[in-house]
C-alpha cells in the first residue's frame, strides 16, 4: 500500500475453485501445535483503543498517504464497531486539515501499529498466520486494504495481505515490497468471489524465508527468498478513496461506502 508508487511489479492473474482445506483457516488448527496471540471479533460493542489506533504515527489530526496521492483524510469518526462487525467508512465530505490542505473525502482505518512517532507498536509478532474475514464496498475509485508494516516506522518491508480496487472487485490482489529497493517488488492477482457480495477469509502463513496467501483456506500464491521479512510487523485496514492505483472515484460511485471486517486472527506455533 504504502510503496506502490514507483515499484516494479510483476503480476499474474490465475482462475481457481476455492475450498476450505486443512490446516489454514479460522477454527482449523492444531491447538497443540498453534497458540492464537491475537484475536478480535468486534463483540465488545466499541473499537478497543488499547490495540487498534484510528490513524498511522504521523497523526496530525487525521493522516493520509500522500505518496500515493490518495484523496481521503482519515478520521476517527469513520470507524464504527456494530453487531459484531469492523465499518471503515468512506464519505463524500470534504475536511480541512490542521496544515490548511483540503481533502475532498473522509474515510476510515485501524492499525495496531505506533499511535505515535518513536513510539511503541500496539500489537506487532514476526512470523505466524494471519487471517481476517472480510467484505468490500463495490465502486471505482475505492481502495480497501489489509496490509502489514515493521514496527520501526520504516515504510518497507510491506506485506499487502488484500488490496481490491472497487471495480474490480472479483480481482484479488496480493503484493510483496521488500525492504531493498533495488529489488523488484512481487504482485499476483487471482480472479474470485466477488468481495462486495459477502464475508470471504483472507490470509498469509508468514514463516522464515516464505510467505504463502490463503484465500478462504485455499492457497493460491508464495513469495520464497532472504528478502522475506524477519522482523517485527504490525497489521494495518483501512478504506483509501482515489490515488494513482485506483483512480478518482466515478461520479456514480456511491458514498458513504463501508468497508466491513468480520474478526482479525494471528496464531504462531507453540514450539
Amino acid at each position: 500500500m504504502l510503496a506502490i508508487l514507483g515499484a516494479a511489479v510483476v503480476a499474474a492473474v490465475i482462475a481457481v475453485e476455492l475450498r476450505p482445506r486443512e490446516p489454514f483457516g479460522f477454527g482449523r488448527h492444531d491447538e497443540e501445535e498453534w497458540v492464537r496471540i491475537f484475536h478480535e471479533d468486534f463483540d465488545a460493542g466499541e473499537l478497543d483503543r488499547s490495540v487498534w489506533n484510528t490513524c498511522h504515527w504521523w497523526d496530525d489530526g487525521g493522516c493520509t498517504i500522500s505518496s500515493n496521492e490518495e484523496l481521503e483524510w482519515y478520521l476517527p469518526e469513520q470507524v464504527a464497531v456494530s453487531d459484531g462487525r469492523l465499518l471503515l467508512t468512506a464519505a463524500r465530505e470534504r475536511v480541512r486539515t490542521p496544515d490548511e490542505r483540503t481533502f475532498e473525502f473522509r474515510s476510515g482505518m485501524v492499525t495496531t501499529g505506533p499511535p505515535a512517532h518513536d513510539s511503541t507498536a500496539r500489537f506487532d509478532f514476526t512470523y505466524g498466520r494471519v487471517e481476517a474475514r472480510v467484505k468490500v464496498p463495490a465502486g471505482t475509485g475505492l481502495w480497501s486494504a489489509f496490509w502489514m508494516l515493521p514496527s520501526n516506522e520504516d515504510s518497507r518491508p510491506e506485506i499487502d495481505i488484500l488490496e481490491s480496487l472497487g471495480d474490480q472487485t472479483s480481482t484479488w490482489k496480493f503484493h510483496f515490497h521488500p525492504e531493498d529497493r533495488e529489488r523488484r517488488s512481487d504482485g499476483h492477482d487471482v480472479e474470485g468471489p466477488d468481495l462486495s457480495e459477502d464475508f470471504h477469509d483472507i490470509g498469509i502463513d508468514w514463516e522464515p524465508e516464505r510467505i504463502r496467501w490463503f484465500i478462504d483456506g485455499e492457497q493460491v500464491w508464495e513469495v520464497e527468498g532472504d528478502h522475506v521479512p524477519d522482523e517485527p510487523m504490525y497489521l494495518v485496514l483501512n478504506l483509501a478513496v482515489g490515488g494513482v492505483y485506483p483512480g478518482p472515484p466515478a461520479e456514480d460511485t456511491e458514498f458513504p461506502a463501508t468497508y466491513e471486517i468480520d474478526r482479525v486472527t494471528v496464531w504462531q506455533r507453540s514450539t
